[in-house]
């Protein structure tokens, strides 16, 4: 009975005190939801305006705002584009480029190659600039490519001739410079069969052997060696690097892994990642090795009529027509 009675007070203390609690808690919950929340301040913007408008102060802002709607919708021109570009750097190192270019055809050219003694002769090697006629602009790449590169290594430039059927009398096959119909050539270049006498009456075949031709076709990315061959080493008497059809093949050289072809091809080309310090390369070596024949010149003077230099414009029109 005792038992009995002790654990029946304790169940009504706990029932008192959760009694208790609950009516705490809900004597609470009470007083907030009737409480009242402060309203903040009330928050007010006044804008002072003249009480007069100056007409001329009207009208200047809308010329303002009429001006500055034109600027940011209008596209600017290439020439606008070009700005941040302006300045003499170009000039001076195509200007650089030129005397290097004049410079190395009087060291590495036919007048004076020729007169030279046997030994050095055998010793000098050439560079093989080969072209067809399926595009001007594309097959006169390869020419000006085999240009540069004869620059980049100290070597002669030969360029390579077409062949053609002679008369029906004598059945000959004759050589013909590629586009020769309507371009001509300066003498600062050899062809392969002068090179060829040379070699046998030098007698540079004791010494050398045959006059090897070490090809290296651009167009063949897994087998070509203009990013990782050393071509200043090369031993061939000629060196053809084939596949060239734009400005892109020689720059290659920038990218070698040697230092002697990279900075050779860096006093070339210019700096690649400073604009100002790259010369126009290909147009001052086709100002040295061709130059229109009088009927393409007239030609091209009566299209233009006295008006600007053609420049990038013809280029692409005939980038792939004879």
């Amino acid at each position: 009975m005792r038992y009995n009675i002790g654990s029946r007070r304790r169940r009504l203390c706990e029932h008192g005190f959760l009694l208790i609690c609950g009516i705490i808690t809900g004597f609470g919950l009470l007083v907030l939801t009737l409480r009242s929340i402060d309203q903040p301040p009330p928050y007010s913007t006044s804008l002072t305006f003249p009480n007069e408008l100056n007409s001329d102060e009207l009208v200047e802002q809308n010329k303002y705002n009429q001006q500055s709607d034109g600027e940011s919708g209008k596209c600017a021109t290439v020439e606008e584009m070009g700005e941040s570009f302006a300045g003499d750097g170009h000039e001076k190192e195509s200007l650089r480029v030129r005397q290097m270019i004049r410079y190395h055809f009087i060291l590495n050219g036919p007048t004076r190659v020729r007169e030279l003694p046997p030994e050095e002769f055998c010793e000098q090697g050439f560079v093989l600039g080969k072209a067809s006629e399926a595009g001007f602009g594309n097959e006169m790449y390869k020419i000006l490519t085999g240009a540069a590169l004869s620059i980049m290594l100290n070597r002669s430039l030969i360029i390579g001739q077409t062949r053609h059927i002679g008369s029906l009398s004598s059945l000959s096959i004759l050589g013909n410079f590629p586009f020769g119909e309507h371009i001509s050539y300066s003498d600062v270049s050899f062809t392969l069969k002068e090179v060829k006498h040379l070699w046998r009456q030098n007698n540079c075949t004791t010494k050398h052997g045959k006059l090897l031709i070490r090809t290296d076709d651009f167009e063949k990315p897994a087998e070509t060696n203009v990013l990782c061959g050393n071509w200043r080493n090369w031993k061939h008497p000629i060196i053809w690097f084939q596949g060239t059809t734009d400005a892109v093949g020689a720059q290659f050289f920038l990218k070698n892994i040697h230092p002697q072809m990279r900075n050779a091809a860096v006093e070339l080309f210019g700096q690649p990642g400073y604009f100002q310090s790259r010369p126009n390369v290909f147009g001052e070596l086709m100002r040295v090795i061709i130059s229109p024949t009088k009927n393409v010149e007239e030609a091209v003077n009566w299209v233009l009529g006295g008006g600007p230099d053609p420049d990038i414009v013809l280029h692409m029109r005939m980038l792939s027509n004879r």
